[in-house]
């Protein structure tokens, strides 16, 4: 879904409130001034191998994934470019019994340059629902009033695949929805200087408390270029990073611990 569209739908993504509940979701703020698109983008084995549905899900344990979803201007289809009004999704197929979908607004529908997001959720019972279930999402372009009926992934404008798999019950690879679920709020404050930079930043970090975090850069089209433990302590924290190698353009910089994340931008310009 990247290249423009669904592209439009987009990732990641899971940086809602500790009182989120089971089924709906909230669109990833992070992602306000990036290029339309889905993220994450639909996997592919060659070109995207870190997207797609990241989580797994576990028979009988409540699971959900969120897409967040950026409408831009316009939708390049077939090298042609359309002013976009809004796009509605439509629908999900493929999800495994006790899966539906929800989006962040009754309508499904998003206008032209409004964030928004869809939640897949579900608990899966059935024993022979345990694989690989390849989705498709179905939505339809508005330009200029004309209704323009898309499918995602799609080979034109966003190739790939969307698998979710369900595994066996207690599978150590699953994600299980929980309502604790928090975005990092034992940090005060997150920056990074200087922003945008040209080799090196400073990822300054305030934090209310003391714990190992995993420190990780990706790319917009949801590739790791950077991964490293940090010792996060209380008060101010200061992480160097690194860029000099990559191109120039936007990236996104996570701390978790499991338990709780945070994502931030930041931007190579040379």
């Amino acid at each position: 879904m990247k290249k423009v569209l669904l592209t439009s739908l987009v990732i990641f993504t899971a940086l809602v409130s500790s009182f989120a509940q089971f089924g709906t979701c909230a669109p990833d703020q992070s992602y306000q001034d990036s290029l339309p698109g889905v993220y994450p983008l639909p996997y592919d084995e060659a070109t995207n191998p870190f997207g797609g549905i990241t989580d797994s899900a576990c028979l009988n344990k409540n699971y959900q994934f969120i897409f967040t979803a950026a409408v831009g201007d316009t939708l390049n289809f077939g090298g042609t470019p359309y002013l976009l009004d809004s796009i509605r999704i439509t629908g999900v197929t493929g999800l495994p019994a006790g899966f539906d979908y929800n989006c962040s607004n009754s309508s499904c529908t998003f206008l032209q340059n409004q964030l928004g997001c869809a939640v897949v959720f579900g608990k899966a019972t059935n024993p022979a629902d345990i694989g690989q279930h390849e989705l498709f999402i179905s939505a339809i372009v508005y330009t200029g009033g004309l209704p323009i009926p898309l499918t995602f992934p799609n080979p034109l404008i966003a190739p790939g695949h969307f698998y979710l798999y369900v595994l066996e019950e207690n599978s150590p690879n699953c994600s299980v929805f929980s309502s604790l679920f928090e975005v990092a709020s034992e940090f005060e404050s997150i920056r990074n200087v200087p922003n945008p930079f040209t080799a090196i930043t400073t990822i300054e970090v305030e934090s209310r408390e003391s714990g190992n975090y995993q420190f990780q850069v990706s790319d917009m089209l949801g590739r790791v270029v950077h991964t490293q433990s940090v010792q996060i302590v209380e008060g101010l924290n200061q992480v160097e990073f690194d860029g000099s190698q990559l191109p120039d353009g936007l990236y996104l910089y996570t701390f978790s611990n499991g338990i709780s994340q945070v994502t931030k931008k930041m931007q190579i310009s040379r």
